[in-house]
């Protein structure tokens, strides 16, 4: 049994891995960029928001086990493997142990929060031991916190950071530059925040849990620390945010979700929430569909993990946070309705299923058969990659309701052609 409070937990983990190519070399979808494989592995296990709820490579079975902090420490390790692996193209025993010399170089290199504080003749340890304590370091924070839904989640919320900047770093950024970016990047996380919770004019118990737990994670100065409490106070506006850096598809998509994330952890929103997620979409210069497909990802996310979520109290919570979704689902759908209508006419087995979707449920083979065939879509289709990624398949349901009443030409016209070949 594996126990990550315990030393030589990393070592132990390799070996409970029936199998690295199976487990490590599964990842499928070429058409993906490595941005989107990263994000579509990771964003279901909670990672992101700072809630694991699963693990990359391990039986979820086991995390049933772990406190969060071990939980979380488990997933930046499989993080780390991830990044190698996407870099690589592959992750074998034969490398693993130059690439955790890589995570500890990443993480000495960059100087992060924590790396060397505490370590005892650090230059003798193995690369395992002093990877076990990196990560140690990295994941626990020295606090305590009297807010009642964060009494048991004392554990560094900015991880999914650190995986970011580890991409960078294998990209050939300077370490110094990332050291700066680094800062910059936590406080205005912390600003995005800040600013989604006073949207609405009201700061909801909720929303200072989120807040406070990220400015414990972040590791900022005393001016950062005021600048930050500015925009909780409401003294700072969207405009003041500076963000004039380079942001990689993934880190926009992060602070993005972070803001939904924050809007809905009352499990309401209301047109000014709305409208300032609009002007965060345009700030970004993120797209309608990603600012949609953000609300859909947090969606099936909140779903899938209600019971274990500390804000949510129960199913009935987690069904007011998806209202919205099918028209989310029109809006994105929407945009490309007519090369899906014409690619639903190639495609009768799909248009069968749909069909009977839409008045009876669907048998679990039928289910996997449809989201085989949506994800040949995607190929042509990038709003439906969605349904390649992990956790993908929870609003497709949804989504094959919504077909008939979007593209109903592309279902007129199949019939068509059926009625024809019956009478010849």
């Amino acid at each position: 049994m594996m126990n990550p409070s315990k030393p030589g937990w990393i070592k132990k983990y390799f070996s409970l891995l029936d199998n690295y190519s199976d487990s490590l070399n599964k990842y499928s979808g070429t058409m993906l960029s490595a941005d989107e494989l990263f994000y579509g592995f990771l964003q279901p296990t909670g990672i992101m928001y700072g809630f694991p709820t699963s693990l990359l490579f391990l039986n979820d079975d086991l995390i049933a086990d772990l406190s969060s902090e071990e939980a979380f420490k488990i997933l930046l390790l499989e993080g780390l493997v991830l990044t190698d692996h996407l870099r690589k193209g592959s992750f074998d025993l034969e490398s693993l142990e130059k690439s955790l010399e890589e995570f500890v170089a990443f993480y000495e290199e960059t100087q992060i929060e924590k790396a060397k504080k505490g370590w005892l003749n650090f230059k003798d340890l193995t690369v395992y031991e002093k990877l076990e304590s990196i990560i140690a370091q990295r994941v626990d924070i020295k606090t305590s916190f009297t807010h009642k839904l964060w009494t048991t989640y004392l554990y560094n919320s900015l991880i999914f950071y650190d995986l970011i900047l580890y991409n960078e770093y294998h990209n050939g950024a300077n370490p110094k530059d990332l050291i700066v970016k680094r800062s910059r990047v936590e406080l205005d996380v912390i600003k995005i925040i800040a600013l989604a919770a006073n949207a609405d004019g009201e700061l909801a118990e909720e929303e200072e849990a989120i807040f406070e737990v990220f400015m414990a994670s972040a590791s900022l100065n005393r001016e950062a620390r005021e600048e930050a409490r500015l925009y909780w106070d409401g003294k700072r506006s969207l405009d003041s945010m500076e963000l004039d850096y380079e942001r990689s598809w993934i880190l926009n998509r992060y602070l993005m979700e972070i803001a939904v994330l924050t809007v809905w952890s009352d499990r309401l929103v209301v047109d000014s929430e709305r409208g300032f997620l609009k002007a965060l979409t345009l700030k970004l210069g993120l797209g309608e569909d990603e600012r949609d497909k953000s609300f859909l990802a947090i969606q099936a996310f909140v779903m899938n993990n209600y019971e274990t979520i500390p804000f949510l109290q129960g199913k009935k919570d987690a069904e007011l946070l998806m209202e919205g979704a099918a028209e989310r689902w029109k809006n994105i759908l929407g945009r490309n309705k007519e090369q899906l209508a014409a690619e639903l006419k190639e495609s009768k087995e799909l248009m069968a299923l749909i069909r009977k979707s839409t008045t009876d449920d669907l048998t679990k083979e039928e289910k996997e058969k449809a989201r085989t065939q949506l994800k040949d879509l995607a190929r042509t289709i990038p709003s439906l990659t969605l349904f390649m990624l992990p956790g993908g398949a929870l609003l497709m349901p949804l989504v094959l309701k919504i077909i008939p009443d979007l593209v109903p030409t592309a279902f007129r016209s199949n019939q068509i052609e059926e009625e024809e070949e019956e009478t010849d």
